[in-house]
């Protein structure tokens, strides 16, 4: 007679062998779509190779990615994508946490004021894009007549003392200016985003437990005090989730620049991706391996970046 166990083990192996064969397409088509082409690239990444004459590559090793750094073309891109990160991800993170806590507080409307927020992240990102772009129009654009009324009260407060102009309207529209154009991308991405973050946070709010703001509350602790003390703490593992993800996608901008600018004006929203889907893709260029060098580093810093954002990830005391 067999043992019971031997046949619970037996029926698991016999079990297990199915759920692979269950899984076995899916496995395949992630092994053909995602792990091939990244193996690949990181391959091409040492060699010297154009999709123009591929039999001419030319093994470099690390040529390409010490090009990085002496190339004055990188330089440009990589900054301006550190720009766009520093005027976006704290507004993405701390408007979304001010806009999740008073959803939170709600106890009516709140389903509706939630449906209405998180609609722009349905809307895909070309039609955001050019429905931002009709928006900036300087013919007929709100967000532009809205600029021209702001800086006409601003100029006319500054006459008042006895200075002039301090400030012009751009002619040719916000995107046509190179000191706004990465601003108004910048406010288009926290339109068509910031819904994700504040479903997030009111995740993270609603899974904090309602006795310490009441002992808090009996305590004798202020609304300040029961936020720094109790929110904040309880909320780290999702701001250190939210601010990742925007980072990420703050550095692999480049959806929203190539449709609305085309990384104009004067290359000023040209990001690095953009420069990376240049070099790869346009200008018959075609250099594959150079472009995965850049993609590589490009992974490495946000790595770089996830680690030092995990450390300085600490609870508030």
């Amino acid at each position: 007679m067999i043992p019971a166990s031997s046949r619970e083990s037996r029926w698991r192996r016999q079990h297990h062998r199915k759920g692979l064969l269950y899984v076995l397409p899916a496995l395949l088509l992630f092994a053909v779509m995602i792990v091939y082409p990244i193996a690949r690239s990181f391959y091409l990444s040492f060699f010297d190779y154009s999709v123009l004459e591929p039999d001419s590559a030319r093994f470099v090793g690390l040529e390409n990615y010490s090009r990085l750094a002496t190339e004055p073309q990188n330089h440009a891109p990589f900054w301006h994508t550190l720009y766009f990160t520093a005027i976006f991800v704290p507004p993405f993170v701390v408007l979304a946490l001010l806009i999740a806590m008073m959803l939170n507080g709600l106890r009516r409307g709140s389903v509706a004021l939630r449906t209405a927020i998180f609609t722009p992240v349905v809307v895909s990102l070309a039609v955001s894009a050019v429905m931002w772009t009709l928006f900036y129009n300087p013919a007929f654009g709100l967000a532009h007549k809205m600029l021209a009324g702001a800086v006409g009260a601003v100029n006319q407060a500054a006459a008042v003392f006895g200075a002039g102009p301090v400030a012009s309207v751009p002619e040719g529209g916000i995107l046509s200016d190179r000191r706004w154009a990465m601003i108004g991308i910048a406010l288009m991405c926290l339109w068509n985003g910031i819904g994700i973050n504040i479903i997030l946070f009111l995740v993270g709010l609603q899974r904090i437990p309602e006795e310490l703001y009441e002992a808090a509350v009996v305590d004798g602790a202020g609304g300040w005090r029961r936020f720094w003390h109790i929110t904040l703490p309880q909320l780290s593992p999702t701001i250190y989730l939210v601010v990742l993800l925007s980072l990420i996608g703050a550095f692999k901008l480049f959806g929203q620049p190539y449709i609305m600018t085309g990384g104009g004006p004067e290359d000023s929203t040209l990001t690095y991706v953009m420069r990376l889907y240049n070099l790869a893709f346009r200008y018959g260029k075609f250099q594959l391996g150079y472009a995965s060098a850049l993609a590589y580093a490009l992974a490495l810093f946000i790595f770089a970046i996830s680690l030092l954002v995990r450390k300085l990830n600490r609870p508030v005391e």
